[in-house]
């Protein structure tokens, strides 16, 4: 097979969006803002078999051929234009790990991958098919985030699996394309509301100031000075069947559940080495999407970043769920989603060195990045392999040097920990806690 994938005729040249742009500069020397994501299997995938596929449906994904243009005109705006020569083949790596080759050797050689920066030459993005762990196998797939949000990432990798195991020998079928001249049915002219206009516009910009004058969070050991080491973990899978049951016994929901234990693991993480968390709080920066209901779009920024308070000094497993439900609560019914969009797009017109002061002004009133992402409900197949457990880690900004993500497939749910070693050496401390965290909720004295 040939190494040039087959690409549409005609790729057409973007401006970035000014979120794409906000990603795009908060890449920095010891963190560099690359979305990880890994696929487990029972068994080595078939690299061929991949090689095929992907060259099949790449033309769904024309950032995968582009890369990021300056124009001599410098007002014009950074595009994304296609790749010369684009060569598929480059962007697929493979390796084997050294026998025996299990989990902790597969985390390694992710943690390694997690420090290095993505060539800016070339479009941004690798993959890296792995024999192993034991006799399993392992794909690793490594994302710029300029390319896109966590939904759109998400949408991008699932276009390349399928439902059956045979499934990825069948035609491309390219997407219905939806015309946006649908006629609407006749509706009366808008009267702006004025006073409800100013006193939305008066309580947003109270609500920008209130998280400007944010103190910076406590100091911990998770916060410090980084480096290019990192360290990648991901928690044995927790029954979601389970976790859902708590939360309709608890009146919460199954974010408010995961999000204490891993609250929970933090707590117990600090108070392992000796740290006083008697009412320590801490914030974690919490992307949100602001995408429409209906937009199915496989790249491209929407996201909104807001600040969710985490009870780590709370021991109690049931007195910190309610804490973190009525945080949650609290943001839903806030302006704060709608106010980080507006500051996240703002970063995007600074010049690079201005928009990273900026982020580590932000970034300071936190302590961590945490992300949800809601993945397929059943089981999917990857070039005819299925797929056991998958998990992902969020790049981390403006000097922060933890990232824990939320991952749901077929029936369970994964947590995932990227750090800096120089904060969290071993970040299985954190998964193991969170499993630990699962367990005191099934106490009798915390039965639901």
């Amino acid at each position: 097979m040939s190494t040039l994938a087959t690409l549409p005729e005609t790729v057409r040249e973007e401006v970035l969006s000014r979120a794409d742009l906000a990603w795009l500069h908060a890449d920095e020397p010891t963190n560099h803002f690359v979305v990880t994501s890994l696929a487990l299997f029972d068994e080595p995938l078939n690299v061929d078999r991949f090689k095929t596929m992907l060259s099949q449906r790449i033309e769904l994904h024309p950032r995968l051929s582009q890369v990021i243009t300056t124009p001599l005109n410098p007002l014009a705006g950074r595009r994304w234009s296609a790749a010369r020569d684009f060569d598929l083949a480059a962007h697929i790596h493979r390796t084997a790990l050294a026998a025996p080759g299990g989990l902790k050797a597969l985390a390694a050689y992710v943690g390694r991958l997690a420090g290095r920066q993505l060539d800016p030459g070339r479009p941004l993005w690798d993959v890296h098919v792995v024999d192993g762990p034991g006799r399993g196998g392992a794909l690793v797939t490594r994302f710029h985030h300029a390319l896109g949000d966590g939904q759109a990432m998400v949408r991008m990798l699932l276009s390349l699996t399928d439902d059956s195991a045979g499934a990825w020998e069948k035609p491309l079928r390219r997407p219905r394309r939806v015309s946006g001249r649908r006629r609407a049915a006749p509706r009366m002219p808008h009267v702006p509301n004025l006073p409800a206009m100013v006193r939305q516009g008066v309580q947003a910009a109270g609500t920008l100031a209130r998280l400007t004058l944010f103190d910076p969070d406590p100091p911990t050991s998770l916060r410090g000075g980084l480096t290019l080491l990192k360290g990648v973990a991901w928690s044995d899978p927790l029954p979601l069947i389970e976790v859902k049951r708590m939360a309709q016994a608890s009146g919460t929901t199954v974010n408010d559940v995961v999000v204490s234990l891993i609250a929970g693991a933090l707590g117990n993480h600090l108070r392992d080495r000796g740290e006083d968390t008697c009412g320590l709080r801490i914030r974690a920066m919490v992307p949100v999407s602001m995408r429409a209901a209906d937009d199915m779009a496989m790249s491209g920024n929407r996201s909104s970043l807001v600040y969710l308070e985490l009870p780590v000094g709370v021991t109690d497993a049931r007195e910190r769920l309610m804490r973190v439900k009525i945080e949650m609560d609290r943001i839903k019914a806030s302006l704060e989603p709608a106010v980080g969009w507006l500051l996240v797009q703002s970063l995007g017109l600074l010049p690079k060195p201005v928009e990273q002061i900026a982020s580590a002004f932000y970034a300071r009133k936190a302590s961590l990045v945490l992300t949800n992402v809601i993945g397929p409900a059943k089981r999917i197949y990857l070039a005819g392999s299925p797929i056991r457990q998958m998990t992902f880690w969020e790049p981390q900004s403006g000097g922060l040097g933890l990232g824990v993500s939320i991952y749901s497939y077929a029936g369970e749910i994964t947590v995932g920990v990227v750090s800096d070693r120089n904060l969290v050496a071993d970040p299985y401390e954190i998964t193991r806690g969170v499993v630990t965290e699962l367990e005191k909720l099934r106490e009798p004295g915390d039965s639901w």
